[in-house]
């Protein structure tokens, strides 16, 4: 082999090597901003289902009010 030979094998190792780390960190950083995105998406709709399915007191504002008489 000559050393044109040897340096291009070298050179293509290297770059295949980049690339993969290049796609890992972009498919990394694709996968925490899709599950950001839809967190903040689901967040609103889940803490309404549970404000609905919880049972908690309905006239927080009535009883505000009583109390403040009192």
């Amino acid at each position: 082999m000559t050393r044109q030979t040897i340096n291009f094998w070298v050179l293509f190792t290297v770059s295949i090597i980049l690339a993969a780390l290049l796609v890992s960190v972009f498919v990394k950083a694709l996968k925490f901003i899709l599950m950001l995105i839809l967190v903040l998406a689901l967040a609103p709709i889940i803490y309404f289902l549970l404000k609905l399915i919880l049972p908690g007191s309905k006239n927080t504002k009535d009883q505000d009010e009583i109390q403040k008489r009192d």
